[in-house]
C-alpha cells in the first residue's frame, strides 16, 4: 500500500467533535539490558527484553506484505541506523568508562609518585645536611692535623 492509498482511506474517529478520538495508549516498551560481559566485542551483545526490541517498528514489520520495496527498506535502513546508535552509545559508553578508571588509576599513581617524590627530597635533605656537618668536622681534623704537625716540626 503506497502513503497515497493509506491518507486517502477516510477515518471516522476523526470526524467527532474535538477532530479525533483518544486511542488508548500503549503499555510502555521496557528498556533493554545489555547482556554482555567486557571482554566481549560490542558487536555480539545480546540484549534482552519481555517484548521486542524496537516495538513500533516491529509493528511495521509484522505488515511488510503491505508495504512497497521502497519502503521495506526504509525501514530496514532505519531499524539498521537504530541498532548502530545503540551500538555506538554503548561503545561510548564503554570507552568512558575505561577513561574513568584510567583516570582515578593515574590519578592514584600520580598521587604515589608524589609522595615519593617528597620522601626522596627530605632524605636528600638529610644527607645534605650530614655532609654539610662530616665536611664541617673533616676540615676541622685537617686544621688539628695540620697543627700537630707544626708543634711536632718546631719541637
Amino acid at each position: 500500500m503506497s502513503l497515497d492509498e493509506f491518507f486517502s482511506i477516510p477515518f471516522p474517529a476523526l470526524e467527532g467533535e474535538f477532530g479525533f478520538t483518544p486511542w488508548p495508549a500503549p503499555a510502555p516498551a521496557p528498556t533493554p539490558t545489555p547482556t554482555a560481559s567486557l571482554e566481549e566485542p560490542l558487536d555480539v551483545l545480546n540484549w534482552t527484553s519481555e517484548s521486542p526490541l524496537v516495538s513500533p517498528i516491529s509493528e511495521l514489520c509484522e505488515n511488510q506484505a503491505a508495504l512497497s520495496p521502497s519502503e521495506k527498506r526504509r525501514l530496514k535502513r532505519r531499524i539498521s541506523n537504530r541498532l548502530s546508535a545503540r551500538r555506538s552509545r554503548m561503545r561510548k559508553q564503554h570507552e568512558l568508562e575505561e577513561l574513568r578508571s584510567q583516570v582515578a588509576r593515574l590519578r592514584s599513581e600520580n598521587q604515589d609518585l608524589v609522595d615519593r617524590l617528597i620522601d626522596v627530597s627530605n632524605l636528600c635533605l638529610l644527607f645534605r645536611h650530614d655532609n654539610d656537618r662530616l665536611r664541617a668536622y673533616s676540615a676541622a681534623l685537617h686544621r688539628r692535623l695540620f697543627e700537630l704537625r707544626r708543634h711536632i716540626v718546631l719541637q
